[in-house]
């Protein structure tokens, strides 16, 4: 499947699944919501799959001489990375391992406390691939300039680890093994590293457009998004854990389903540019791929 046929599913589910909680939730099941939303995990889970599926294609794509071969072998370890994460926190999800309680085993509390942080380790690996992304880009030799608008969209995703903070007495409620009085550090790290991370993103995009725009602005627009989704995740849990959890936690898994999403698209959207770079130059690409 490619991105055409990918995103008009994906965008009839994003509309679609409010829905479906909001019934159930209209039908007093809790049990039907939090299956909801345990599907809805897993079938992200197997989205990230699929996009670290994409990844590696686009590694392969380029030469190893190639700074786009970093790039993409730091986004590939990036989602490697997360979907090890994934899978610990899977299985917290359906209790196969002890709720941490203060004064248990250095075993457990390195695999629930110490071990979330995999995910911003994976957060890092990313941001050095923006880095060298942008190192790309710039030796080039093209100035390269920030809208106004540009730095609008950075003040408005900074307001949400902003928010976040705001509300940070709520995160204590917001895990999925009962009250952890680590998890507000952790999201609070998270809330801002996703910041910066979208940040980082949006001036990625304004040289992609600048350079012509096109499938590579698709790429970029796409992880814009799910950084934006992800980071808005955090401030879900913030806002509303205390009010309802089983809501927040349905309405973090549904960001996180777009931001699973998003990233597919970046790897199919990045492969759809060498499926028609080999078709206008056969020879060179076929020189460049390893």
């Amino acid at each position: 499947m490619n991105a055409h046929r990918f995103v008009k599913p994906f965008i009839g589910s994003v509309i679609i699944l409010p829905i479906i909680y909001a019934v159930m939730r209209g039908m007093n099941s809790s049990f039907s919501t939090d299956t909801l939303t345990l599907m809805l995990f897993l079938a992200t889970i197997s989205v990230e799959v699929w996009a670290l599926m994409q990844f590696v294609r686009a590694r392969k794509s380029f030469s190893k001489n190639d700074p786009g071969y970093l790039t993409w072998t730091l986004i590939t370890g990036f989602m490697i990375i997360r979907l090890i994460a994934e899978a610990r926190l899977l299985t917290l999800t359906v209790n196969l391992v002890p709720n941490y309680q203060e004064g248990a085993s250095a075993a457990l509390y390195f695999y629930i406390i110490v071990l979330r942080y995999l995910y911003t380790i994976s957060d890092l690996l990313f941001i050095a691939a923006l880095f060298t992304t942008i190192r790309s880009y710039k030796s080039t030799g093209l100035p390269f300039n920030l809208l106004v608008k540009d730095y609008f969209y950075m003040l408005a995703v900074w307001t949400l680890p902003v928010i976040t903070y705001a509300f940070r007495a709520n995160l204590i409620h917001s895990g999925v093994i009962g009250n952890d009085g680590y998890l507000a550090t952790y999201r609070l790290i998270a809330v801002s590293v996703g910041a910066v991370i979208a940040t980082v993103c949006i001036m990625i995009r304004r040289y992609a457009l600048q350079m012509g725009g096109g499938a590579v602005a698709k790429v970029w627009n796409m992880v814009v998004i799910a950084g934006v989704a992800r980071d808005g995740s955090f401030l879900v849990l913030a806002l509303i854990s205390t009010w309802s959890k089983p809501a927040a936690s349905f309405l973090e898994q549904y960001l996180l389903w777009i931001f699973a999403g998003c990233w597919l698209l970046a790897g199919m959207y990045q492969n759809a540019v060498f499926t028609r770079a080999t078709k206008t130059h056969p020879v060179y690409v076929a020189e460049s791929a390893t």
